[in-house]
């Protein structure tokens, strides 16, 4: 009879898996029909080792990161897959060809620009280590020209900076840093033109606070500085611009009497221009005449002349050469360039790229692919955005197949997920209840940690009726004693039969005053209490720098108090400042010193105070260490009653202790700041520009600040304590919750 009902339960829970793997094959027969539409489209496709390895990112996001391929470029084989770091969920920005391998910029909030280096092996390495900040649209900052990346932007106290990236080395220059102009840049802006052959090399206009003009070249010298030269007073901008063109061609070595550019004038051909006298010069003399031609700037010495073989762009096909400058040497590319479309090669989206005695030409569109073109054996590969999708999906991907179908399953969905729990029920009946005793330990251990740990006495005990394995579960009455009143709680356990526990026995139990529940604790529950002890007034008598994490420095701050020493590492944000001389009150836990307050913070961190349990749902390592303590920023979802919020808060942890996502932590809270931001975070959200910020002091180590935004025209009012990792700043933008009636608003996220 057991063994037929066990047969029966199997029947039962197979029956919808079978029914659900029909619907399943159903749909994903749909799904190999229309395959097209569940490739992976790509963020951008590049050919490296002169043409052997194709690199393709996709759009595939993982979390903060995009997937990067590397693919035999002849069989399409999967090489390597990894990650880069990419916040920007727009069109990948500028490119650039250097030492054999390709440059590809993205964007991430935390850092910054990151300026990912794919080697021609295919490992990928990180140049700008999070010292470089753009806006966040890649085509503002990053400028590809002739095989170089040039760079503008802003880094920490909105301080004006240039960088280059040549020869696959980072230089940066500070614009403000002295000797370079003679006032404070406050804006800097591409001259127009400049990087598309109107002039020798590019050039920047940069504002200064005196209300002069300079122009700055857009390339650095070997020293990482570049060429200046200030608008004179009663000069016209245009005139200044060409006086600067000609003093940075001289000072890099460029020939500005002999440009390349596009004669404007049907019909279109690429003809050498007199800059200094503004005059054109005769045609280039290419092998055959390139007509309504375009001009693509490769390195130092070479130019890409693409056009048609006719007047007439309709009536003729793509040729091409390119063209060495320095030897009057022309190498035909016809047989690469008739691959494409006049109209593909008029498109600002195409680009080409060579290193100087390399012998691999490239092309890059966001549209259409890739493409490689070795010069001397004239080998050709292209690939278009579908071809690297099928490779992504796997050899049989394009076709019913075990890789296209887990494919499919990895697309997810409601019937997946149905057929996959139904799957996993009849395996949970006869496997995974081996793990149920395992689960209720950890669940008794939450309910021990959630709660104060209280001698008792059992003043009443009864059976439920209730049995587990035939033993009964026995409701027990404890009695206790609670902030000097005498309280009784009930516990049910399920005990044996031969157990001796009576009504009178002492017991120690975990009581949860917010929902009036306990459990029992065993001897080797019980854990010794944390003892907080506060040493009031200690002076900070030195401050220890040690570096820097975003746009805010960590430090070590040594106090003394009552003849001894302690040191605390904090993290100090842009405008807040820690002072040798001012008085903190210390926390002092387990031999361990943290700031309990510090400044007009001592008010309030005596308020009444709540502890809640806190959720790790995130963990983020800084390389910051101070006395084998390492720097992480952790979020935490904090729950109290049926309420939740999530915060991010930075700890100094001891190096090799496990903090992970899931683990749950202690957390103390005043009790009107949870309130109000539990209330606020019900309401609306949006983003809001800080208009004023202002520091009162700490609580801990976090700056308590009062921050006014401003929303649609509307100002906001925050008063609460900052992630001092992350800081604010003037001018930031913040994502708020707010009430549009009090006016009140809490920091949801630090980045909009």
């Amino acid at each position: 009879m057991k063994t037929r009902a066990i047969s029966l339960i199997n029947l039962v829970f197979f029956v919808p898996a079978i029914l659900l793997s029909w619907f399943v094959w159903n749909d994903y027969s749909r799904y190999m029909t229309n395959i097209n539409d569940h490739l992976a489209s790509m963020k951008g496709i590049y050919f490296l080792d002169e043409g052997r390895k194709v690199v393709g990112i996709s759009d595939q996001k993982d979390g903060a990161y995009y997937r990067a391929h590397l693919f035999d470029a002849s069989t399409g084989t999967l090489l390597k897959e990894t990650t880069i770091r990419s916040s920007f969920y727009g069109e990948l920005g500028a490119v650039s060809y250097q030492q054999g391998g390709v440059i590809v910029p993205t964007y991430d909030n935390s850092l910054g620009l990151q300026l990912n280096y794919f080697r021609p092996s295919g490992e990928v390495d990180e140049l700008a280590q999070g010292t470089l900040h753009i806006p966040s649209s890649m085509s503002s900052g990053v400028y590809s020209w002739r095989g170089r990346l040039i760079i503008t932007g802003e880094t920490i106290g909105s301080a004006l900076y240039m960088a280059q990236v040549k020869g696959g080395e980072v230089g940066k220059l500070l614009l403000s840093s002295p000797g370079h102009l003679p006032a404070r840049p406050v804006r800097v802006t591409d001259v127009h033109g400049s990087f598309t052959n109107d002039k020798a090399l590019p050039i920047f206009e940069v504002s200064l606070k005196d209300d002069r003009v300079a122009f700055v070249s857009g390339i650095l010298d070997k020293n990482n500085k570049p060429s200046v030269l200030i608008k004179n007073k009663d000069e016209n901008t245009f005139d200044a611009e060409d006086r600067a063109a000609a003093q940075f061609a001289k000072h890099f070595g460029f020939d500005n009497a002999k440009l390349i550019r596009t004669d404007g004038d049907y019909p279109g051909k690429a003809r050498f221009y007199n800059a200094n006298e503004k005059r054109w010069g005769a045609a280039v003399p290419t092998p055959k005449p390139v007509y309504q031609s375009r001009v693509f700037l490769l390195n130092d010495q070479e130019v890409l002349i693409a056009g048609s073989t006719a007047e007439d762009e309709l009536k003729g096909t793509v040729l091409g050469y390119v063209f060495n400058q320095k030897t009057g040497k022309f190498t035909d590319v016809t047989g690469f360039l008739s691959k494409f479309s006049y109209e593909a090669l008029k498109n600002d989206n195409m680009t080409f790229h060579k290193e100087l005695d390399k012998e691999n030409l490239y092309f890059v569109n966001e549209d259409q692919g890739a493409g490689s073109y070795q010069m001397k054996n004239h080998d050709i590969k292209i690939v278009t955005n579908k071809q690297v999708g099928l490779w992504m999906a796997g050899e049989g991907g394009d076709r019913i197949s075990w890789r296209s179908f887990w494919n499919y399953v990895k697309q997810g969905g409601a019937l997946i997920i149905n057929w996959v729990v139904w799957l996993v029920i009849p395996l949970f009946m006869f496997v995974g209840l081996g793990m149920i005793p395992r689960l209720l330990m950890r669940a008794r251990a939450r309910k021990i940690a959630e709660g104060q740990q209280i001698p008792g006495t059992i003043v009443r005990m009864e059976e439920t009726g209730l049995q587990v394995n035939n033993q009964p579960q026995v409701r027990f009455t404890v009695q206790f004693e609670d902030d000097g009143q005498m309280k009784e709680v009930e516990i049910k356990k399920v005990i044996s039969f031969l157990s001796d526990i009576k009504v009178g026995d002492p017991v120690i139990i975990s009581y949860n005053k917010s929902k009036n529940r306990a459990v029992f604790v065993t001897q080797e529950d019980i854990r010794e209490p944390q003892k907080l002890e506060v040493i009031r007034n200690a002076e900070l008598r030195r401050i220890e720098p040690c570096g820097k994490v975003k746009r805010s420095q960590v430090l070590q701050l040594h106090f003394t108090a009552n003849g001894r020493d302690y040191t605390v590492p904090v993290v100090q944000p842009p405008g807040f400042e820690y002072r040798v001389g001012e008085r903190a009150n210390l926390a002092l836990i387990q031999g361990t010193a943290r700031i309990h307050s510090y400044g007009n913070g001592d008010g309030l961190a005596g308020s009444e105070q709540i502890s809640m349990q806190g959720e790790v749902l995130r963990v983020e390592e800084y390389p910051v260490s101070i006395a084998g303590r390492q720097l992480m920023i952790l979020e935490i979802m904090m729950t109290e009653g049926p309420q939740r919020i999530r915060k991010v808060n930075s700890l100094f942890v001891p190096k090799g202790l496990p903090v992970q996502a899931g683990v749950v932590i202690p957390v103390v809270m005043r009790r009107d700041d949870y309130a109000r931001e539990a209330r606020l975070h019900k309401g609306k959200q949006g983003a809001a520009k800080v208009t004023s910020v202002r520091f009162t002091g700490t609580i801990g180590e976090r700056p308590l600040a009062e921050i006014t935004v401003e929303r649609n025209g509307t100002t906001y009012h925050i008063s609460q304590t900052i992630e001092p990792v992350y800081g604010v700043e003037t001018g930031d933008e913040l994502w708020i919750a707010y009430d549009e009636n009090t006016r009140e608003a809490v920091i949801v996220n630090y980045a909009s």
